[in-house]
């Protein structure tokens, strides 16, 4: 399938090229800078490595309160193997998590066409392959963060709500929205708005039944919220009052240091817009930021299709927060892709299923376009929408009728992915090979 080629192929030159000989270095090493300092792809974190390199909670706990948890065993097996070894293995067990988390969300995302919209199977094939053509779904498959895992949960809840949709008495049970709540907000605390929207669309009303309710949202939520105050307080606040003693001490002694850290700081200021409330839940927030640039140049264009300029670099790096394209074949790419998109929706306006994922891809223009959440790099975070794209157009496959038309808009969309594909990678590939670090 598409997504275990591309996660595999992805993984493989990102291991065997991109810093191998700084990323598998094993013993008692400062992985913070190992990984922080050398690891740039367009903004995606590295926390998985860090996390599997030494124990210590790294992610937001508040945004990924399940993550920390879930490779703890994964640091434990991994620090047998560097004993055994003299090798950091924590690149190769992120692989095998990328090959089957993209695996598994391209069979969802296939069966999707073919179960729920009840395409040809041809057509279902050519819209997954369209869909991991995108460039955010390319870096998506093959990099160290949480957003493959979410791609997995959310392909697999659209799936089962489609399936529950087509059948006469749809439903979702309660133990089955408990399970996807648990760990879909366990990865990412906002993906329980779109479970919770599945289960409304697919159970209406019945939603909302106090045992239906404490079992799909408020125990799994409960868990949730009784491992983040565990690993809050026995490991967050505890190392934050080291750090901060460190860091006073160090910013005292070393002067180079306070120079380095207050050019970051007022850098880092630099890229953050007007906040929503002056509170962590809402640091990410930006009123600020353009708009129209953000949906062109990010939205609806980076997720597609990278830029030629400052190629993967990360925003709070190095990269401009706009960056414009240097040919007007971008422009015109993304603008039939929009056009394609909003035709599918004007196509299935009526369709539930269609009306769930249009719910869905609201959510995340509320969170990143309005309130501005991550929007100076929201390409990064494509994988949880952009497989709305093509079962968009998927409706406009089911209406054509006559079979010249048909594969003429198999034609396009065939010869539109295969553009996207080689511009893509051929961006890609050279940046990971510019990486490579001799194994020593």
């Amino acid at each position: 399938m598409p997504g275990s080629i591309l996660s595999f192929l992805g993984t493989k030159l990102a291991h065997d090229s991109y810093n191998y000989g700084l990323f598998t270095r094993g013993g008692n090493l400062g992985f913070w800078g190992l990984f922080f300092d050398h690891y740039t792809v367009s903004g995606f974190d590295n926390l998985s490595y860090m996390t599997m390199s030494r124990w210590k909670i790294y992610y937001q706990l508040y945004r990924h309160p399940l993550l920390p948890t879930f490779f703890y065993p994964f640091y434990l097996l991994n620090h047998w193997l560097m004993d055994l070894t003299g090798r950091n293995n924590a690149i190769f067990i992120e692989a095998f998590f990328n090959v089957l988390a993209a695996t598994y969300s391209c069979l969802f995302i296939y069966r999707i066409f073919v179960k729920v919209q009840e395409l040809r199977r041809k057509d279902a094939l050519l819209l997954t392959v369209f869909f991991f053509s995108f460039a955010s779904i390319l870096l998506t498959v093959f990099v160290p963060d949480h957003f493959i895992f979410t791609l997995f949960f959310l392909t697999m809840t659209l799936y089962l709500a489609g399936r529950a949709m087509k059948r006469e008495k749809s439903s979702m049970k309660a133990w089955q929205t408990m399970l996807l709540s648990f760990f879909a907000a366990g990865i990412t605390f906002t993906n329980i708005a779109k479970i919770g929207l599945a289960d409304l669309f697919v159970n209406g009303k019945k939603t909302f039944r106090i045992k239906h309710f404490f079992i799909s949202f408020i125990l799994p939520l409960c868990a949730l919220f009784a491992i983040y105050s565990y690993q809050q307080q026995a490991f967050v606040e505890p190392d934050a009052k080291v750090q901060a003693k460190v860091k006073e001490k160090k910013l005292k002694k070393d002067l180079k240091f306070a120079a380095k850290y207050e050019k970051q700081h007022e850098f880092m200021k630099s890229r953050t817009g007007t906040q929503v409330a002056n509170n962590r839940f809402f640091e990410w927030t930006d009123l600020s930021s353009s708009r129209t640039d953000a949906v062109v140049e990010n939205l609806f264009g980076e997720s597609l299709q990278l830029h030629q300029k400052h190629v993967l670099e990360d925003v709070n790096k190095s990269r401009p927060i706009i960056v414009r394209y240097s040919c007007v074949l971008n422009y015109i790419a993304e603008a039939i892709i929009i056009l394609l998109f909003l035709g599918g929706i004007i196509v299935g306006r009526k369709d539930k299923f269609l009306q769930l994922c249009m719910a869905w891809f609201a959510t995340d223009i509320a969170l990143h376009i309005i309130l501005g959440f991550g929007i100076i790099e929201v390409y990064i975070m494509g994988a949880h929408w952009l497989f709305i794209i093509p079962i968009a157009i998927s409706y406009l496959f089911k209406r054509i009728k006559q079979r010249r038309v048909l594969i003429g808009a198999r034609l396009f969309i065939a010869a539109l992915t295969l553009a996207l594909i080689v511009y893509n990678l051929s961006l890609i590939i050279p940046y990971m090979l510019r990486g490579f670090v001799a194994p020593h």
